[in-house]
């Protein structure tokens, strides 16, 4: 069940024996699209959204924070779906069209600071086309604090379900720090519940 305003999210706990460490975000998908429930994550942005920036995993019987998260099925074109758990990038570098982020971090940037990973909603930052790249290199140094908002070039949505089609050029996507290609239209949809995340208790 995802997180209601205001309550507590995740329970103390021990971290259980079908645990599976993963080493990045896109392991991590990989290991949610195959059915593991628990994992625990050794670097990513859903750990700099829990404020930090590498963990060392528990070991099996440990104490930790047993987190529940939400996971993303994204489809591009007609391909199969695809499994993520943090962050989708449409567009080049320093040229998105599209940066949806499941806990609001895409490296050092607070790109959607009311984002939670487990609420149900996938928070989407739409840059308008054409944007002067001047004015994205300011956006960018206020992400660092996420203060970027509200900007004229910039639309912050946050539903359960997203659809964007590009019709001028196929664009670039990126999921969880991998390159996919590039698709003229992007699906995503939220994955309540998905996975739990395992945090070692300090």
């Amino acid at each position: 069940m995802t997180i209601e305003k205001g309550a507590a999210w995740g329970v103390h706990g021990t971290a259980p024996h079908d645990l599976v460490v993963a080493a990045d975000e896109a392991a991590l998908a990989r290991a949610v699209e195959s059915g593991v429930r628990h994992a625990a994550l050794r670097a990513g942005d859903v750990l700099r959204a829990l404020g930090l920036t590498d963990a060392t995993p528990p070991r099996a019987g440990e104490p930790a924070l047993l987190l529940p998260c939400d996971a993303m099925r994204v489809r591009l074109d007609d391909r199969a779906p695809l499994t993520a758990v943090s962050t989708i990038i449409v567009g080049r570098r320093f040229r998105e069209r599209i940066v949806a982020s499941a806990g609001g971090f895409v490296g050092v940037l607070n790109v959607a600071p009311r984002a939670h990973p487990n609420d149900g909603l996938l928070d989407v930052l739409v840059v308008a086309p054409r944007t002067a790249a001047r004015q994205l290199l300011a956006v960018r140094r206020r992400m660092r604090l996420g203060d970027h908002l509200p900007h004229p070039a910039l639309t912050m949505r946050r539903a359960a379900a997203h659809e964007f089609s590009f019709a001028d050029a196929p664009q670039r996507v990126t999921i969880d720090g991998r390159r996919h290609g590039r698709a003229r239209r992007v699906r995503i949809d939220v994955l309540p519940d998905a996975f739990v995340l395992c945090v070692a208790r300090r």
